[in-house]
């Protein structure tokens, strides 16, 4: 059976278990804001034919300058990406034979894009999922082999975020090695954990931030690098490599403060219930802070079975099969509309009163 790399690949997962495809799709397996795209991007269309003949700023101007005032940093020390997965690949060839530590589980894009330019890969696996804790005598130990460390914070899958201080704290005791910050999904919390403000202070700290998670516009690709090395990093773009759209877009992104709040806060309600769901199910829950989180069945359910009968109902979590520790055992779902979250609630009461 052939399973994709990432969700929202609704119909090449169905093509690749051979499993027909109903109708109706609700597909948990991606998470970009359930709210759709911002009404103001939305009608921002008509102006935006305008840029369709011209080539865009090759720095992806007025968006780099904003996004340095947004964040109080230096335009110098932002890189603007066609995308976070542009940014990984360039921070890759960057990084070329370098040996990385990856803390796993985590996003499955870093270790292809390292692999694909010579880097060998040190895993170093949380001591507990729920909390996404590790051992410091471990991490310590795979770090004298490494030169970089990666980590995704909120962490993808599990939504934990790290603090801080915990991450100031490691960037402090290696000055010696890259710590690469994936904070894709950082925007969906309160940003008092973003290590951003610290890119001035640490030469080797490097920032990964997102566009298209919360604005739900991944089919747009816009993120940017935050870092005293962004020229070095950007030097790996190519030329135009943010479109004129994107750039349009994500200043206007950055003025809808109102929206990211309002989107916060409805997806932390319904995170908190569907927590609480599978908690009573006796379900292991990660302690996630974002609008996606894993869970793992009681040991007497069979994980396989359990995911292929939610998807004969068109019901799709995001399988874990090439996450490292979680093994398959383990799904994570999105946290998405009500109407969507009671159905998929349904189905798996029924599928545990039935098994």
């Amino acid at each position: 059976m052939q399973y994709p790399a990432h969700g929202a690949n609704v119909a090449s997962l169905y093509e690749g278990l051979q499993i027909p495809m109903p109708s109706t799709i609700i597909d948990l397996s991606e998470n970009t804001n359930s709210l759709g795209t911002p009404i103001e991007l939305q009608t921002m269309w008509p102006e935006l034919l305008k840029k369709v003949m011209t080539y865009p700023h090759e720095q992806a101007e007025p968006f780099k300058s904003q996004v340095a005032a947004f964040h109080g940093i230096k335009p110098k020390h932002i890189a603007v990406c066609n995308g976070a997965s542009e940014g990984l690949m360039a921070i890759a060839q960057f990084l070329r034979g370098q040996t990385v530590a990856l803390l796993e589980p985590s996003f499955s894009e870093y270790q292809r894009t390292l692999l694909q330019h010579g880097c060998s890969i040190v895993s170093i696996p949380t001591t507990n999922i729920e909390t996404y804790l590790f051992s410091d005598e471990q991490l310590h130990q795979d770090l004298q082999q490494a030169k970089v460390l990666y980590i995704c914070n909120p962490n993808n899958p599990t939504g934990v975020v790290q603090s801080k201080q915990w991450i100031e704290s490691l960037v402090q005791a290696y000055p010696g090695k890259y710590f690469i910050i994936d904070e894709a999904f950082m925007d969906w919390t309160d940003e008092t954990n973003s290590v951003i403000s610290l890119v001035t202070s640490y030469p080797n700290l490097l920032v990964l931030r997102s566009m298209t998670k919360m604005f739900a516009m991944a089919g747009v690709r816009l993120g940017y690098i935050v870092s005293q090395l962004a020229q070095s990093i950007g030097a790996f773009f190519p030329h135009w490599n943010v479109s004129g759209i994107a750039i349009a877009l994500g200043c206007k992104c950055l003025d809808l403060t109102q929206f990211v709040a309002h989107s916060r806060k409805q997806s932390n309600a319904l995170r908190i219930e569907m927590q609480s769901f599978f908690r009573r199910l006796n379900c292991r829950v990660t302690n996630s802070e974002v609008n996606f989180f894993t869970f793992c069945l009681p040991p007497t359910y069979d994980a396989d079975h359990f995911f292929m009968s939610l998807l004969q109902q068109g019901i799709v979590l995001r399988h874990t099969k090439n996450y490292e520790v979680l093994c398959g055992e383990w799904f994570r779902i999105a946290v998405k509309d009500v109407h969507s979250w009671k159905i998929c609630k349904e189905a798996i009461e029924k599928y545990v009163q039935n098994d």
